[in-house]
């Protein structure tokens, strides 16, 4: 997935019929398929629908950096797929526990690299054991909250308060998090909807009200490798305690930090890629 960071105030976005212009810049269409907007931009319904034409999303994040909208491409119209995801998030218990093992398995390995052990057998053994979706999420959360207090432990007390906090993120690492985990759970999104799937129709998650219960599924798989991505910022000092400022409760990244690490975040975006596509299709397989 190749995607296009713009966030400048007042960036004047339009299109030709085989080229996307940001100001004067001119990228062709066939090296886009996704557009993520985060600045107050003008985007005119000709030139939005001329992008999705060209099969080119558009992600746009709000002001406050945790909430997000997508503009599709015209999804892929796979009626038998969406029958068999259906079908299958009627009982979905072994799928659920299948997302939850890649979850444990990766976050228990990212706490490894930082010698920090936790029983990887005790814990897939609860999860093998659980007779129900309501007891599956009571080991999610009790897991959660282990591994986020072992790996906040990692970072200065100035960047936390020992805790996962959101909507809003009330300090500058929970915020950088909220962050990604927002553009990442739109960039999977668009990527289920471009295969076929209904992002709606979840397993381990439960659908509610606009949530995309299936994306957040996806995200589970690749959630260590995004908090690995946030401490290699901190350490390696491309953000610090001063790149974030705080309006009410809400902590938000600053926008010179945000555009000084959009390099990193397309790099780390490319690797991640190839993970995003084997859970989505392993799910596939599943159905």
């Amino acid at each position: 997935m190749n995607i296009i960071i713009i966030d400048k105030k007042d960036t004047a976005i339009s299109t030709t019929t085989t080229q996307l212009l940001i100001d004067k810049q001119k990228v062709p269409f066939n090296l886009i398929d996704t557009i993520l907007i985060e600045s107050n931009s003008s985007l005119n319904t000709k030139d939005i629908n001329r992008l999705t034409k060209n099969q080119i999303s558009i992600i746009i994040l709000s002001s406050k950096q945790y909430l997000a909208s997508v503009i599709s491409a015209p999804n892929s119209k796979n009626a038998e797929l969406k029958l068999a995801q259906y079908k299958a998030a009627v009982k979905p218990l072994e799928i659920a526990k299948n997302i939850l093992k890649l979850k444990f398995v990766s976050h228990i390995e990212h706490l490894k690299t930082h010698s920090i052990n936790l029983n990887k057998s005790r814990y897939l053994k609860k999860i093998e054991n659980a007779k129900s979706l309501d007891e599956l999420l009571g080991i999610e959360g009790s897991f959660s909250k282990i591994y986020f207090t072992r790996f906040f432990n990692l970072f200065p007390k100035n960047l936390h308060s020992n805790k996962r906090t959101k909507r809003p993120p009330k300090d500058p690492l929970n915020a950088v998090m909220s962050w990604l985990y927002t553009i990442f759970y739109h960039i999977i999104t668009v990527k289920l909807l471009s295969g076929g799937f209904e992002p709606n129709i979840g397993f381990l998650h439960r659908p509610f009200r606009d949530h995309n219960a299936l994306s957040s599924d996806i995200l589970e798989v690749i959630r260590a490798d995004i908090n690995q991505f946030v401490y290699t910022l901190f350490k390696n000092r491309y953000i610090s305690a001063k790149s974030f400022t705080k309006k009410g409760e809400s902590v938000y990244l600053k926008y010179e930090d945000r555009k000084n690490i959009y390099p990193l975040l397309q790099e780390f975006q490319a690797k991640t890629e190839p993970k995003i596509t084997n859970a989505i299709t392993a799910i596939r397989s599943m159905l």
